[in-house]
């Protein structure tokens, strides 16, 4: 979308292939000039190249193929890391977009079995820390 223009542009960026609820939320990263959505039903990243308008749903992968992981991302710049809150994952999804690393080990242990924990995320720069909005979860 342009904003600028209010023109929309659904065939550029496009073949990503079926499947319902593949990736649920989205952030860009300055520094590497790339948009990252976080897998919900995926088993990868989903990485956008703005400048060339150019995706990659591999480079990123091996993140499981249960349903349901991640709801929303946030670029916390403080850190230069990405953060997706769990939604049935049992670990918050960090990502370096400068070196292509993923992790869901480091901020795990959320709660096998509780469906629905977190619904998006945000940075606060403020105070650099990072917000989730609880679902299910009975705390933020």
């Amino acid at each position: 979308i342009n904003p600028r223009t209010n023109v929309m542009d659904t065939t550029t960026l496009s073949g990503l292939g079926a499947g319902f609820g593949k990736w649920r939320g989205i952030a860009y990263v300055p520094s590497v000039d790339m948009l990252f959505a976080a897998p919900y039903n995926a088993e990868s990243m989903l990485m956008i190249n703005p400048l060339t308008n150019v995706t990659d749903n591999t480079t990123l992968g091996g993140l499981g193929t249960g349903p349901g992981k991640w709801i929303g991302i946030a670029y916390a710049s403080s850190v230069g890391m990405l953060f997706a809150a769990p939604y049935l994952a049992e670990a918050v999804l960090i990502i370096n977009p400068h070196t292509n690393v993923t992790d869901t080990t480091m901020l795990g242990g959320l709660g096998a079995g509780i469906i629905g924990k977190w619904i998006g995320i945000a940075y606060a720069p403020s105070v650099g820390m990072l917000f989730a909005a609880p679902d299910n979860a009975d705390a933020v």
